[in-house]
């Protein structure tokens, strides 16, 4: 029976392709498995991000703040906000 799943062509660089690859090896899977399940189980940070990334771009810096906290906890939303700053722009006072 043909699966029901989507399919969807990526072009990876190199060093993804070779992490995928060195994986899928030690873990005796084909590569796009490993890929398959790696983003299976990342569905729900999947989520948070795009909803962090849409408060951000809305100018709702607080409820990315807080999407962001919810989803990855106080001291890594410090570090990205920090490392990511255009999710985060500087907003002139008025």
């Amino acid at each position: 029976m043909p699966s029901t799943q989507k399919r969807m062509a990526l072009t990876l660089p190199p060093e993804t392709t070779a992490a995928l690859a060195d994986l899928a090896d030690a873990m005796g899977k084909p590569a796009s498995t490993v890929a398959a399940e790696l983003l299976a189980e990342m569905v729900s940070q999947i989520h948070g991000m795009a909803k962090v990334i849409r408060f951000s771009k809305s100018g709702n810096k607080a409820g990315a703040k807080r999407a962001l906290v919810h989803m990855v906890g106080d001291g890594m939303a410090e570090l990205i906000g920090s490392t990511q700053p255009e999710l985060f722009p500087k907003t002139k006072p008025k």
